[in-house]
């Protein structure tokens, strides 16, 4: 759900176009497996069939077997523990990051946020709650985003408008034959801040990186001149910020 739906569409079109079935709002019933296939039957009847079945439930905390009862720390069905703004538990001595508290459960995230909970204990100068985190899907092709999507937007009611940049018309993509993808950027009609990239496409998890590290410019840092403003290398993939720039400032 946190996927902008125009790229979540783009994804599940590929998917279709290479020869996968995508059955959404679908509940299983049963799931039946012999020495040769695997065959799952939904509750509305229809059944697939397949060599193999992988179930994707979600991340839960590895935390079994850790005693936390004995410190008087419980966990939610995913084995997770809530934590505070600082990553203190309900046990004020003992913290937590990573999986373990949930969203993001990614790995770049808990990286920083060891390093964030290190700093409450030794150098409390040097926190930073991690909250601004891209998510990467590595699938082929690749999604990648960071910031709101256009659902977000429209329910906070922010007056946004859409850049778009379509991989298949730039250069280094045209080069290395990866013309699928696109890049979208979400900004402020008045100000023209960032307020999310969103990337289908080769690379994409490199790519958002660029739009990332001008939203975390704050104030009048942070605009989509920026990138009508500055050259970037040709050919390069990075290119597209300013095709996809050129393109919101023509839609306004």
């Amino acid at each position: 759900n946190f996927l902008d739906d125009e790229i979540s569409d783009a994804l599940s079109y590929h998917l279709r176009d290479k020869g996968a079935l995508i059955r959404h709002s679908e509940q299983f019933s049963s799931v039946e497996a012999n020495e040769r296939h695997v065959t799952m039957t939904m509750v509305s009847g229809k059944k697939v069939k397949a060599d193999a079945f992988l179930w994707a439930a979600g991340r839960s905390g590895n935390t079994d077997g850790l005693g936390l009862e004995n410190v008087g720390l419980e966990t939610n069905s995913r084995g997770q523990v809530d934590v505070d703004g600082e990553y203190r538990t309900a046990v004020p001595h003992v913290y937590a990051i990573g999986d373990v508290i949930g969203w993001p459960a990614l790995a770049s995230a808990a990286y920083d946020q060891g390093r964030a909970a290190a700093a409450i204990i030794s150098s409390p100068e040097e926190f930073r709650f991690v909250d601004e985190v891209p998510t990467g899907i590595y699938t082929i092709p690749e999604i990648s985003s960071v910031g709101k999507n256009e659902r977000q937007l429209t329910e906070e009611k922010i007056p946004y408008e859409v850049g778009q940049a379509f991989f298949k018309n730039i250069a280094r993509a045209q080069i290395t034959g990866e013309g699928v993808g696109m890049l979208k950027i979400l900004f402020h009609r008045q100000t023209l801040e960032l307020l999310g990239i969103h990337c289908f496409g080769d690379q994409a998890a490199e790519i958002v990186h660029i739009g990332q590290a001008i939203m975390n410019q704050k104030g009048e840092g942070n605009t989509l001149r920026y990138f009508v403003n500055t050259t970037f290398n040709y050919p390069t993939m990075a290119e597209a910020y300013r095709v996809a720039a050129l393109n919101g400032l023509n839609r306004l």
